[in-house]
């Protein structure tokens, strides 16, 4: 591999795609929060040698508690603005990300009383910051593994992606 390929050059486009666990993205047994797991695409355009800016979505699965008709279900989802800062130009490519995070939920109940199914739901979106580290580490020229652990501060959890990088250009 050629140092030019490693490099953050000013223009350099990659897009990602990988899986997204949260510390407390999903639901336990007894409606309390626990891990989830969903999947997180997204794109990084270099504005500046070792500095880029970093669209991200992430959409967990949705969780559910009990079974119908008496369950209770959860779903979150993050568009993410973020900017990264590399760090140094090695093969292994280490970053800071800081960011702006705009978080939505949507819990919906279903309870059966008296032969009477009751469904009701609610949503409710936030903006807030991102902050974390990161690391890229080359397979091909044009393909990496991808490591970053982000605290999302509008859902207070902690987001780890492990994914696959792919170079555009």
């Amino acid at each position: 591999m050629s140092n030019a390929v490693l490099a953050q050059s000013a223009g350099e486009m990659r897009v990602s795609a990988g899986l997204a666990i949260g510390t407390e993205a999903g639901l336990d047994n007894n409606g309390g929060k626990a891990l989830g797991l969903g999947i997180n695409i997204g794109g990084e355009y270099f504005i500046v040698d070792n500095i880029s800016a970093s669209p991200s979505f992430t959409y967990f699965f949705e969780s559910n508690v009990g079974t119908l008709p008496n369950r209770f279900s959860l779903r979150l989802n993050t568009l993410n603005i973020d900017g990264r800062y590399y760090l140094m130009d090695s093969p292994v490519e280490f970053y800071g990300i800081a960011g702006i995070s705009i978080a939505s939920a949507r819990a919906e109940s279903n309870v059966s009383i008296f032969g009477v199914n009751q469904v009701s739901s609610s949503s409710d979106s936030e903006v807030g910051l991102n902050f974390g580290i990161g690391a890229n580490l080359p397979v091909t020229d044009e393909i990496q593994g991808n490591a970053q652990m982000v605290y999302n501060t509008p859902l207070e959890q902690l987001i780890i992606n492990l994914g696959v990088v792919y170079r555009i250009f």
